[in-house]
């Protein structure tokens, strides 16, 4: 008998576990609760790509007037001898069969690959192995599009009737979803739901449902348990309940779930499993505030056990490297600290628990955590999935991989701020970093200010040098249509971001369009941002963006597309000496923005070169040699020869052994008095010069 089973709803993401349920478990086992949990989507994605359900799926099929459906069923006999293969392949499988996949003719083919036209070059320096992936991506893709046109149209791989789920009013178009015969694929999610109901025999069954396109499916197996175990009490939570439901007066979802639970769901869960007075917790009585909360150290590490870590598939939807993080390898989630640590962006949910609720825990307890997880997971790569990563925090955690020799790749998301210096950049990146995202919004110093960023695109574009020339990955976030943000503005948005790819400051982004919410600083007050509310309305099942209106005085529609079109060339090197408002439809204005704007930054000295005797000194180079005319220094590609002064050879072999023992803080200010012994030349004139900075690029750096 298991006092819970936390389940993960179709679809979320077929590359790695989304944590929630392995949070909850870590902290409810921890209390003595026995604990099960199971990622329905992933399994639910390797049953329906596999030969028996497809096999089931083409019988069903009637004539198409879509000539690539009627393709992909003439086709019917490839795919079913090939899915079970292609699916082997991307759980790292047999990786021999890449080989194959590229030949041409192993794939069957269909819409999706007209992608394919003019990737040559490109796959030929990524390698095989990659351009495998992506092509059984687009495979799935085509067999996806044939389920969407035979079977149901709410099917992708990573959602499930997400339109049903977005800006819902009424939960009655969902109880009318619900009332229809289950389809193929919810039957055989019922199957997988089914063994894992009588493997465990719990008493009470969790759902995390963390975006739109997981609510039916999370209904859907809830209802399946009211028919079929009417006494196992059932739970859900996560983000979209936690952000869409908060102000709910529809009890319709109560006829399939007993417990609705906003924000962190450890000490609610707690709560409900004991008896005790319900916290955060809605129920068909009403909403339970009840008080108290988990801190971020109390929630502790996650525990992955028990999930199918064989079963994740890497898919590789586009060929940009950044982008692929998010669906190609398997990573540990995990997050470095509760909330955020800015939580001020007028455009972001800084009311709600998530953001608002800045907690960290120690370094060392936390690459505990990381250890742990490695033994469990057998993966060394992880996603720390913070709002945003403090530059403090990452610092710490960096030298504790470092001081216990860690080998583990990571990438987070971050705030482009001052703190990343070009030391710090380095730092990271030889403690594992390969990739970080962050938002530069609107690229426009008005709007940022409007906003409360708390950053300049000055700021922004001298820590992606320092991220870049550290040698790590830069994904950007964009924002379009910001309340009072003119034409003007998203043409010199749009000229920024042009210089940042010219620059290679950047290698990825993506465009969004601005939308109000209700729990945003914006939303709670839209006047003060010069837009009204369309009206007061609230819905009484999910309310989350806010209706406004605002006299633009130009299509925003026409000005996203535009936007998105330059974008989707300069990922790939390609127009970016055109001028920004030629990409717009109609009449647009030249930029106003300083052609040396980003340019600028690439010349500016780093703010690590500035002598701070408080600040740490640290050696993460490889050990030197000593000649008799200085030091030879080792990177992991070749080597250096510096000529020093016989002092100043002595001098370093005596502060780098210092400054490599990382179970200690040796600092600037201890540096110096050493260097006195040796000299009585100046130690600031010794760190400003050029010799340092060759120090530096080896790993000599000023934290």
């Amino acid at each position: 008998m298991t006092d819970l089973l936390l389940v993960t709803p179709p679809f979320v993401q077929p590359n790695c576990p989304y944590p929630a349920t392995a949070y909850l478990k870590g902290y409810l086992g921890g209390k003595g609760f026995a604990v099960a949990q199971a990622d329905l989507s992933v399994e639910l994605i390797g049953a329906v790509f596999s030969e028996a359900f497809l096999c089931r799926i083409f019988d069903r099929y009637a004539e198409s007037e879509d000539a690539n459906i009627r393709r992909i069923h003439a086709l019917r006999e490839r795919y079913c001898t090939t899915v079970d293969a292609v699916t082997d392949f991307l759980r790292h499988g047999d990786d021999t069969l890449a080989h194959l996949i590229c030949n041409g003719d192993y794939l069957p083919q269909a819409g999706r690959f007209a992608a394919t036209e003019g990737l040559g070059d490109f796959f030929g320096t990524l390698g095989t192995t990659e351009c495998a992936k992506y092509l059984c991506t687009l495979y799935l893709q085509d067999l996806s599009d044939f389920i969407r046109a035979t079977v149901t149209d709410k099917f992708e791989i990573v959602r499930y009737g997400e339109r049903i789920a977005l800006a819902i009013d009424s939960f009655d178009r969902l109880e009318e979803e619900l009332s229809s015969a289950p389809n193929p694929i919810e039957e055989r999610m019922f199957g997988l739901l089914e063994a894992h109901l009588d493997a465990t025999q719990p008493a009470c069954v969790g759902f995390t449902v963390p975006f739109p396109g997981c609510l039916l499916s999370a209904l859907r197996c809830a209802q399946y348990i009211r028919q079929h175990r009417p006494g196992i009490r059932i739970v859900m939570g996560g983000g979209y309940p936690s952000t869409e439901l908060r102000s709910m007066s529809d009890k319709g979802i109560f006829r399939y779930i007993d417990y609705l639970v906003l924000d962190d769901g450890e000490l609610p869960l707690e709560r409900i499993l004991t008896g005790g007075p319900l916290v955060h917790t809605y129920t068909a009585d009403g909403y339970h505030e009840g008080e108290g909360t988990v801190t971020h150290l109390e929630r502790g590490c996650p525990d992955f056990e028990g999930l199918p870590h064989r079963a994740y598939l890497s898919l590789m939807e586009v060929t940009n490297p950044m982008h692929r993080l998010w669906s190609d390898g398997r990573w540990n989630k995990m997050t470095l600290a509760h909330g955020c640590y800015w939580a001020k962006c007028a455009f972001c949910d800084t009311s709600l628990d998530y953001i608002c609720r800045y907690e960290s825990v120690p370094a060392a307890r936390f690459v505990d955590w990381m250890e742990r997880v490695m033994a469990q997971t057998g993966s060394r790569g992880f996603h720390f999935t913070d709002e945003a990563a403090p530059p403090k925090l990452l610092k710490e955690i960096s030298i504790e991989i470092l001081r216990r020799r860690l080998s583990v790749v990571w990438w987070t998301n971050i705030r482009f701020e001052s703190g990343y210096t070009g030391d710090l950049c380095q730092l990271m990146a030889s403690a594992g970093c390969i990739a970080v995202s962050g938002g530069l919004e609107t690229a426009s110093n008005r709007l940022l200010e409007r906003m409360n960023k708390g950053v300049t695109v000055e700021q922004a574009a001298l820590a992606m040098r320092n991220l870049c020339y550290a040698g790590i990955m830069v994904h950007t976030y964009l924002m379009y249509g910001f309340p009072t943000q003119t034409l003007q503005e998203t043409v010199d948005s749009l000229e920024v971001v042009r210089q940042l790819f010219r620059a290679e400051l950047v290698h990825s982004a993506f465009w969004h369009r601005y939308a109000m919410t209700v729990h945003s600083p914006s939303g709670a007050a839209p006047e003060r941002y010069g837009v009204r509310r369309r009206n007061d309305r609230v819905a009484p099942f999910a309310n989350n963006e806010v209706p406004f209106v605002e006299n633009r005085g130009y299509d925003i529609r026409l000005a996203g597309e535009s936007l998105r079109e330059a974008l989707a060339h300069y990922m790939y090197g390609n127009g970016l000496e055109r001028p920004a408002h030629k990409w717009f439809a109609g009449k647009a204005p030249a930029t106003t923005v300083d052609a040396a704007l980003v340019a600028d930054q690439l010349i500016r000295p780093d703010a690590a070169r500035l002598y701070d005797e408080k600040a740490r000194l640290v050696w993460t180079g490889i050990a030197e040699r000593h000649t008799e005319e200085g030091l030879v220094l080792y990177g992991a590609s070749g080597s250096k020869h510096l000529k020093f002064k016989p002092h100043e050879t002595e001098f370093l072999l005596r502060i780098l052994p210092a400054a490599a023992d990382l179970d200690r803080r040796f600092t600037f200010a201890e540096a110096a008095e050493i260097f006195r012994e040796y000299s009585d030349d100046s130690f600031v004139a010794f760190y400003l010069s050029k010799k340092w900075d060759v120090m530096r690029s080896y790993g000599l750096l000023q934290i």
